[in-house]
């Protein structure tokens, strides 16, 4: 049986926070308003904050996992 890592994803009330560490990356992924599907990887927070999402999720990877920052649901 697999273990489960912990998030790094800290959440005090509606903020989320994180420490960035090098190496960490970020991802967004989702669909756009016709339905295609899209996959965008950023080296920092601010790039991957800057799009603006209709259905989507936006994750930051470390040591290879994924982890949610923030999902959208429209």
């Amino acid at each position: 049986m697999a273990t489960k890592i912990k998030s790094p994803i800290i959440k005090d009330g509606p903020q989320k926070g994180w420490t960035h560490l090098e190496g960490d990356r970020y991802a967004v992924t989702g669909t756009d308003v016709k339905g295609k599907k899209f996959s965008l990887e950023f080296d920092n927070w601010p790039q991957a904050q800057g799009i603006n999402l209709y259905r989507g999720t936006k994750w930051l990877i470390r040591d290879g996992h994924r982890h949610i920052i923030t999902r959208v649901y429209n």
